[in-house]
């Protein structure tokens, strides 16, 4: 398919709605042409004194439509791009028959549009805003709404002396087929872990040298990765003995570990972590169905689940978070919702909705949906999802999406009150400084007072971890005086 742009570069959002519609399509982007023939997507803009006029013209199999429009008043260009993808969308919607509830808003993050519109605007206005401009539905926009409203609280709870630490162990006993993150197989790369843990402690211990140089305080604590229990009681033993030493924890008020797959849990393991200051655990099922366990390659059963969930009950944790993906290849609607309920029999604190993504690093690359059934399939998912959630206490706390995600669909945090996990809100609307140690790990620096980010990158994959290890010094002192310069008078 071809995207035509005529006397302007709005190529990131088309593109990214066009793809909303057609997720596998190959968009080939030609500029400032004439051509128009076969199969193709024009948008061109005319300037004029304080005008831009806008024309988008669609082209494909038996469909042919055009619209345009003259937009005048401040920010012309962001106006005129605006203007254009809602006609595009209006075609599309016409010419697919689907409706997309996010409207044209394609980010990753749709809170911080509200965020950033309430700046200057009234609540009311903000709503408008999202339904008008960007044609999201009400359900969406209540979300919305109602995230914020959760996350507001516990952003203002935070100020810049405070940080977070995340811990990566990007080691998984197998790799799901939909899995597009930095992950390797335990099997894989086993010999390498025991020196791994040692060259991870080492880099929070001079996480916490400097942090502790510039006076910032451990706020949360979260070890993700991968699945960090594929570690032994004894490694996970020496990362929280290593935290312990290192950091002031006075002010600490959270520290999660994703124990993740049921197939990696024991008594030891969990009875470590419990021992330690762990907090919240994830056991996470993604499904109770069985045959779609067997088809993403998990190594384990429903019935696991059910059992790890009874070992971590009884050696007393009361905050539990399991993850479900909307999507799966062979799950239906009716065992998509068996999968909720069964969540909320076991009475998980915490019930993260996951929309599946189809990344091209996952296995799970395309799927034949000419007649738009997985994504109908997933939007049912996602909708009875959250009734059942909402209708049993649980509040709507952190949300994002991730590119190519089915139907342009979103991921959401759900938790029991009370049980709000505070690093997933300081992650997403980025707010508070990170430091991130392991594989893979991005530190991430936020200057709250002139709304300045700025990130350092560890080394992605662990052998290059180990290697070059001694050059994380130097990325950690370019971390360290980039919070030293924001400190100065």
């Amino acid at each position: 398919m071809k995207l035509i742009l005529n006397g302007n570069d709005y190529h990131y959002a088309l593109e990214q709605l066009i793809r909303v519609f057609f997720p596998d399509v190959k968009l080939k982007k030609i500029y400032d042409s004439p051509l128009t023939e076969g199969e193709f997507i024009l948008c061109e803009s005319v300037c004029r004194a304080n005008t831009i006029q806008v024309q988008v013209k669609m082209c494909l199999s038996d469909y042919q439509n055009e619209a345009k429009d003259e937009i005048s008043g401040e920010n012309l260009y962001k106006a005129a791009e605006l203007r254009a993808a809602q006609l595009l969308y209006r075609m599309l919607v016409e010419y697919t028959g689907y409706t997309p509830q996010w409207g044209i808003q394609t980010g990753v993050r749709p809170s911080k549009i509200f965020f950033n519109l309430l700046r200057n605007n009234s609540e009311a206005q903000a709503v408008k805003y999202l339904k008008e401009q960007l044609l999201i539905s009400d359900s969406k926009t209540d979300l919305i709404q109602t995230v914020c409203h959760n996350e507001q609280n516990v952003m203002d709870s935070t100020d810049d002396t405070q940080f977070s630490l995340y811990v990566s162990i990007p080691f998984c006993p197998s790799r799901c087929a939909y899995c597009s993150f930095i992950s390797h197989s335990y099997e894989s790369i086993k010999k390498l872990i025991p020196e791994y843990v040692k060259k991870l402690c080492l880099e929070i211990k001079e996480i916490a040298r400097h942090t502790n140089s510039v006076g910032l305080h451990l706020r949360t604590v979260y070890i993700g990765g991968g699945t960090p229990t594929v570690l032994s009681a004894e490694q996970l033993n020496m990362i929280f003995d290593e935290i312990t030493s290192d950091f002031d924890l006075t002010y600490l008020t959270e520290c999660t570990v994703e124990a993740g797959r049921p197939d990696t849990l024991s008594e030891e393991k969990l009875r470590v972590l419990k021992n330690n200051l762990v907090t919240r655990i994830t056991i996470n099922a993604q499904s109770f169905n069985d045959e779609v366990l067997t088809r993403i390659g998990r190594n384990h059963t429903s019935e696991h689940i059910f059992k790890a969930y009874d070992i971590a009950r009884n050696i007393g944790f009361d905050n539990i978070n399991t993850d479900l993906i909307a999507g799966l290849e062979g799950e239906s609607i009716a065992s998509f919702i068996d999968s909720v309920q069964s969540a909320v029999s076991l009475g998980a604190e915490n019930i993260t909705i996951h929309t599946l993504a189809l990344k091209r690093s996952s296995f799970l690359i395309t799927r034949d949906d000419k007649k738009g059934k997985i994504v109908a399939d997933t939007v049912k998912m996602i909708d009875e999802a959250n009734k059942i959630l909402n209708d049993n206490g649980y509040i709507p706390y952190y949300m994002y999406r991730q590119s190519k995600s089915v139907g342009n669909l979103e991921n959401t945090g759900w938790a029991k009150p009370g049980h709000i996990c505070e690093y997933n809100i300081f992650m997403m609307e980025e707010v508070q400084n990170v430091f991130g140690a392991g594989a893979g790990a991005v530190t991430r620096l936020v200057n709250q007072k002139k709304g300045e980010i700025e990130r350092v990158y560890n080394f992605k994959y662990p052998f290059e971890y180990l290697t070059d290890f001694d050059k994380m010094k130097s990325r950690k002192e370019k971390a360290i005086n980039i919070i030293k310069n924001w400190q100065k008078p």
